[in-house]
């Protein structure tokens, strides 16, 4: 049985990226390499945003003439306090925006977007771009000469727009013009933006089982103790009062929420929409541009199944469900596979002790035939003697590797791919013991960064006998090793294996 086929050896952005994470394990670990947290990152500041913003509309005078006094009392007559939390707020807004675009970025360049994955991937872009639109209306309260360079910018594009009808730059031309009204609306978009953001996030973790939300504790402390850092180093100011007499002077610019305004001198208004609409349409449909064939998804053997329900609490996206039987079985619940949340990860096979549920291009019986034949044609060698279960996803052994599982230059060890190491059942890692061999090398994913989200967690406690099925008692945990890697970490993966070798008694 060749089961190379399943891995996907990375394109060259992705070793560089992996690289990079590989540099940032040596110093954080992976147990808080921020990489492996952005998405929870993200979220952690939208609740800095929400608890800030919350203070600072309780003194913000909605109106033209009190807005930038009431913003200009909390950050000089109140700096201790509201200029702090103003500061916040702000910097909180750019993490906001930087860790949702660099965990959208890590996705596409690690090819986790594709197939099941398309819902996560267009709700993520749907919050980037409520972000922004928040963001910039966030900007507008405050009523300064950059809050009035954004609202005459904002005037110009929005009229251009044929479905409105008189020209809203004349709100902004004269003083007397400017309605109270206005403000209302500005505070609305800008609330409206973190209802909207808090929708998507829910469509966009539906998918995701068991998804994690919070940072590390210790990660937490680290980014508030850098929010405050760069709240009292380089406290957030307003420029001078907006001047509806004059134009906007020399002003401060953040390129994360107004990176489009500088484009305005190149474009006009529809091209500048034309733009922006094709980007966006673009980047979305990425997931059905590059998506190659989607694997086989899992079977259920439905007189096999006995309604556990352990493979629906191990599959990383919630493409199992129970329904009530239908079939007459002593049992009450049955499994039911929804195929396009579906990953074809296998890790509901590693959950299963009944051959309930089988990859249609890789059953449980053809695996456990592929390790019981290797571990037989490995008994008869000299000396000590391994069988490897890797992970397609991990650390591969990439030139090296050949035919019947067998390793240049480890003649006493044989491997067996998986699709995600979360598929190795408990009963499959006895099979090597039971025909003499001396011990059992498992590799995958590094802990945190599982390709299928939590198999190489779910193995762990099954080894560990706290998560069922459990493996063995019986077997000697001293024969068991373990490597979690990624993909560019070939080397220290080969290291491991001969340092397990080495030490096997």
């Amino acid at each position: 049985m060749e089961r190379a086929k399943t891995y996907r050896k990375p394109g060259v952005t992705e070793r560089l990226w992996l690289g990079l994470e590989k540099v940032l394990n040596l110093l954080t670990t992976s147990a808080y390499n921020p990489f492996y947290y952005l998405g929870a990152i993200s979220i952690f500041f939208l609740w800095i945003i929400f608890i800030t913003g919350i203070y600072l509309f309780v003194f913000y005078s909605i109106s033209a003439a009190g807005a930038y006094n009431s913003v200009q009392y909390l950050t000089v007559n109140q700096w201790y306090l509201g200029g702090v939390i103003r500061s916040l707020h702000r910097y909180a807004s750019g993490g906001l925006v930087i860790a949702a675009l660099t965990h959208g970025l890590r996705h596409y360049v690690l090819d986790r977007y594709k197939h099941w994955r398309w819902v996560s991937w267009v709700t993520g872009i749907g919050m980037v771009l409520v972000i922004i639109v928040g963001g910039i209306f966030g900007y507008a309260l405050v009523w300064d000469q950059r809050a009035q360079f954004i609202a005459i910018s904002l005037s110009k594009m929005i009229e251009s727009v044929p479905v409105f009808g008189m020209p809203m730059s004349i709100s902004f031309a004269r003083i007397e013009n400017l309605a109270d009204q206005v403000f209302y609306l500005l505070l609305a978009v800008h609330f409206f933006a973190i209802i909207a953001v808090t929708v998507l996030v829910m469509i966009h973790l539906g998918r995701v089982a068991k998804s994690v939300i919070n940072p590390p504790k210790v990660m937490a402390y680290g980014l508030v103790a850098v929010l405050f850092l760069l709240s009292f180093l380089r406290p957030a100011v307003s420029s001078g009062p907006a001047n509806l007499k004059a134009l906007p002077q020399a002003m401060p610019f953040d390129w994360l929420y107004m990176f489009m305004f500088p484009l305005m001198r190149y474009m006009t208004e529809h091209e500048l929409w034309l733009f922006i609409v094709a980007l966006v349409l673009i980047v979305s449909i990425i997931p059905w541009l590059t998506a190659e064939k989607k694997n086989p998804e899992v079977q259920v053997t439905k007189e096999n199944c006995t309604g556990c329900e352990l493979c629906r609490e191990d599959c990383p996206y919630g493409a199992i469900q129970m329904i009530k039987r239908t079939d007459g079985m002593p049992y009450e619940l049955e499994a039911v596979v929804v195929n396009k949340r579906c990953a074809s990860c296998g890790i509901c096979m590693g959950a299963c002790d009944y051959k309930a549920l089988n990859l249609p291009d890789l059953t449980e019986d053809a695996l456990k035939a592929e390790i019981e034949r290797l571990s037989t044609e490995l008994a008869g060698a000299q000396g000590k003697k391994v069988v490897v279960f890797n992970c397609a996803k991990g650390a591969w052994p990439d030139g090296v590797l050949e035919a019947g599982g067998r390793v240049k230059g480890f003649d006493w060890a044989r491997i067996v791919t998986l699709q995600c190491i979360g598929m190795l059942q408990p009963s499959m890692l006895s099979i090597p013991f039971e025909n003499g061999i001396d011990g059992v090398f498992i590799s995958g994913c590094r802990m945190g960064d599982c390709s299928f989200r939590s198999g190489n967690e779910w193995l762990v406690g099954r080894i560990n006998g706290y998560r069922t099925p459990v493996v063995k008692k019986s077997l000697d945990r001293s024969r068991i090793g373990t490597a979690w890697l990624s993909a560019v970490e070939k080397d220290a993966m080969l290291k491991e294996l001969g340092q397990f070798h080495k030490n096997l008694k």
